[in-house]
């Protein structure tokens, strides 16, 4: 029998029902989450998550531009990032370097899947 492992999932999305969605999906888990890019560094550094959740698309900030200054910190370089957007998405042509892609609307089962392949690794 195996323990299930809970993990600390930080979402940064601007839509409050995005949160409430993730919140739903990994209710097992440990979800924080903030709509804005105010203080987000020590936002995470305070929750200390296994994994972001970021939105492309904010309305105060741009989440390829917040994925690129998180993986310049030495103290964040390390969290996996997987982008959630809405746009058609060009991965080669992204301007960041997440550890993932997903668009939305995303299916659950394929968002689970993609959070525990990148916390496997």
């Amino acid at each position: 029998m195996s323990a299930y492992k809970v993990k600390r999932v930080f979402i940064v999305d601007d839509d409050e029902s995005i949160h409430d969605i993730i919140n739903l999906i990994f209710e097992q888990d440990i979800v924080h989450g903030v709509l804005n890019a105010n203080d987000l560094e020590e936002s995470i550094l305070a929750f200390s998550p296994d994994i972001i959740l970021m939105d492309i698309r904010m309305g105060d900030a741009d989440g390829r531009e917040l994925c690129n200054k998180l993986k310049e910190n030495s103290k964040t370089a390390h969290l996996p990032i997987l982008l959630l957007s809405a746009l058609n998405i060009d991965v080669n042509n992204l301007g960041c370097i997440p550890d993932d892609v997903i668009e939305k609307p995303f299916d659950i089962g394929h968002l689970i899947e993609k959070v525990n392949q990148l916390l496997d690794k």
